[in-house]
């Protein structure tokens, strides 16, 4: 990490110290970004007097593609707190040159912490009618590993912040997280911030495979504070990668039923003991999402300081959890997938290499035509085989003539025109509990690729750093 200039948020990671990081939005681009400016400021004032929290962080096209770019908002952020900004870059609707002038602009403001993101559907991406794929997006997106790769070249500027999704219930869907989560590590990003989820039995799955992997990376924990008119709506998922069980939204929605007021009194202990836990599970912080103003956010830290000074082992805070919720389940399906056994009981608090059992599980395998076309094409379109063959071969595999070599490569030599946003490099984390496609025509195309990986005995591929040079 590079620390010269204001990089409090670098060291904070770097030393393991626990913090607090408030997330903001990025307006829409129908909302003048001055007013729209002038409403965040009373709360990032409000953020200047905690000294838990050591920074905000500034969303990219969250929730709609047509947003106001972070910049401004992230500079009148620091000039309002003090703070410096953890700045949200997605590749929704994204091309290189984007990413480039955003960087550009960071780097002129002094904005020195970014998060990349691929980014969850498109709002100008249609659905295409019927059963069918999905049609193409007009710009496309710019992977994560892909912006991770551009913002590292920067002489070490930045400090790189990637997503990971520990909210996955089945083995492929979990462990093309993990994967891909080593493969952003590997190409630059230095610290993680997970989806945000209620299931803290995932949030300790995250640490304990960090430690499995012997992985020394620093990590924050998302939590989100839910509107009532979110949770009067909710069905399985809040938005895509966010997943809740129908007996938790059963909960949610009889805390919403009487008023926002109680809808808001109802989540803090919730929120308070999330983050409790989050720290004594060893996460380096949390990154609090859904406040929106000075009075939400006094009443948040209030609760959230409390919990801290309350909940100090790991043995007080799990019971204190489970009083809260009972035996409630928070994983969204029946057969949900959780890599290790034991988890979230008190014997066991944290990682012991000599106790903690894996979760068999047999692999997805992959079907004939897959495994003939991961064996037959590379050799097919290399240089050493007939013309006859590989034009016939190009003709029968559409897209195999105009996909790189590189991209074929990294997708075993599926074709990655299959995923609806075109990734190569894994999966994102909008997938459906059951393993759907968020864009909801099929499985996930790289429940594929994961498939060919294992039965040729090469996942490690899937974790190989990404070079654009």
């Amino acid at each position: 990490m590079a620390f010269d200039a204001d990089q409090r948020l670098a060291a904070k990671l770097r030393q393991g110290r626990f913090h607090l990081v408030i997330e903001l939005n990025s307006p829409s681009s129908e909302q003048p970004l001055d007013s729209a400016v002038a409403l965040a400021k009373p709360l990032a004032a409000k953020v200047a007097g905690y000294d838990d929290v050591a920074a905000l962080a500034v969303t990219d096209r969250l929730r709609r593609e047509a947003s106001h770019d972070p910049v401004t908002m992230a500079e009148a952020l620091m000039a309002a707190s003090g703070k410096p900004v953890l700045m949200h870059l997605s590749g929704k609707g994204s091309d290189a040159e984007r990413i480039r002038r955003l960087l550009g602009l960071a780097r002129s403001s002094g904005i020195r912490n970014i998060l990349a993101m691929t980014g969850d559907r498109s709002d100008q991406h249609p659905l295409k009618p019927g059963s069918g794929r999905p049609l193409a997006h007009p710009i496309g997106y710019r992977e994560s590993i892909e912006i991770i790769d551009q913002a590292a070249r920067a002489d070490g500027f930045f400090t790189i912040g990637a997503v990971v999704n520990p909210f996955k219930y089945s083995p492929a869907d979990q462990f093309l997280q993990y994967y891909k989560m080593q493969r952003k590590l590997a190409t630059g990003a230095e610290f993680l911030v997970t989806h945000a989820g209620w299931d803290m039995k995932k949030l300790q799955e995250l640490q304990w495979y960090l430690a499995y992997r012997e992985i020394p990376n620093a990590v924050m924990a998302r939590v989100l504070l839910l509107s009532v008119e979110h949770i009067r709506t909710l069905e399985r998922t809040v938005w895509p990668g966010v997943h809740v069980s129908r007996e938790f939204i059963a909960m949610l929605q009889r805390e919403s039923d009487i008023s926002a007021s109680q809808c808001l009194a109802a989540q803090l202990p919730r929120i308070a003991l999330q983050v409790a836990g989050c720290k004594l599970l060893g996460y380096s912080g949390v990154q609090i999402a859904g406040i929106r103003d000075a009075g939400t956010l006094e009443m948040v830290m209030g609760r959230l300081q409390q919990a801290l000074e309350t909940y100090t082992s790991y043995e007080s805070w799990l019971e204190a959890w489970r009083e809260h919720h009972g035996d409630m389940s928070f994983a969204p399906s029946g057969d949900a997938y959780y890599v290790f056994q034991d988890l979230m009981t008190p014997e066991l608090p944290h990682y012991d290499p000599q106790r903690v059992r894996l979760t068999d599980r047999a692999p997805l395998r992959p079907g004939v035509l897959d495994r003939l076309r991961g064996w037959a094409l590379p050799w097919v379109l290399s240089e050493r085989a007939p013309e006859w063959l590989s034009t016939g071969y190009r003709a029968l595999f559409r897209g195999a003539d105009s996909t790189p070599a590189k991209a074929l490569r990294h997708c075993f030599y599926l074709h990655p025109g299959q995923c609806p946003k075109h990734l190569v490099y894994g999966a994102c984390g909008g997938s459906t509990p059951d393993g759907k496609c968020e864009f909801e025509h099929g499985p996930c195309f790289f429940h594929r690729v994961f498939a060919l990986a294992a039965h040729r005995h090469e996942l490690d591929r899937l974790e190989e750093p990404v070079s654009h040079d």
